[in-house]
């Protein structure tokens, strides 16, 4: 089935360049899948409870983040998780530590070791000041990372609603993950807007928000960058 006969809402112009960046991921894959390592990126989720600790959602992704780390190092894989996220405010409360930290040290208590935990450290490595806000910035680490070491296999764990948008994001920067989602009773990412505002807003504009002109980086950051970085 041609993505051109099932994507109305979009321009023939904007389906024949989704449809490139599919199969230019799809075919850059397979240039890697002789290589052994894996890495497993988390999606965080901000807020933090009591600005230190990962919530519900976060720390549901982060148990199927372990139990994936498991799995492969029991495979004989070498394994290393990213957890993105830079310091974050919301709602005017600013937390503790970055996202990375607490889901780092989150990790960590599960027993995987801090070597093969990644968060500040690609951060600061792909985003510098700018920071991580957002999937698109996620996204961006992550492929960057992968595409810069000696993997073959890239994983996502995200949110259920989350992960049409994340693949998006992946495309956009030349990767093609394999997913997994940890549902949990209240999310935050909204389905319906997710479909009808969030999705269509990537497919339509094609903003990866890395641009250092984007305005969508700019609201991002505006709405969840604490004042003091």
């Amino acid at each position: 089935m041609d993505v051109r006969d099932t994507a109305p809402l979009l321009s023939p112009a904007a389906a024949e360049r989704w449809r490139d960046r599919l199969l230019a991921a799809r075919t850059f894959m397979r240039t890697r899948r002789h290589l052994p390592g894996v890495l497993i990126e988390v999606a965080a989720q901000h807020p933090l409870v009591d600005g230190a600790t990962p919530g519900e959602e976060f720390a549901a992704r982060l148990r199927r983040g372990h139990e994936l780390f498991q799995e492969y190092r029991k495979a004989g894989r070498p394994v290393e998780v990213y957890v993105p996220g830079s310091r974050h405010r919301h709602l005017g409360v600013e937390d503790k530590s970055s996202l990375s930290r607490a889901g780092g040290d989150f990790l960590e208590k599960l027993g995987v070791a801090p070597s093969a935990v990644h968060g500040d450290d690609l951060n600061e490595r792909y985003k510098g000041e700018a920071g991580v806000y957002g999937s698109a910035d996620e996204c961006f680490v992550a492929a960057s990372y992968f595409k810069d070491g000696d993997f073959g296999t890239l994983v996502s764990v995200c949110s259920p609603a989350q992960m049409m948008r994340k693949t998006l994001h992946y495309l956009q920067f030349g990767v093609y993950p394999l997913n997994h989602t940890a549902p949990t009773p209240e999310g935050y990412h909204d389905f319906l807007d997710e479909l009808l505002v969030s999705v269509p807003g990537v497919l339509d504009t094609d903003d990866t928000l890395q641009a250092p002109d984007s305005d969508g980086a700019d609201r991002l950051r505006a709405d969840r960058r604490p004042s003091a970085g």
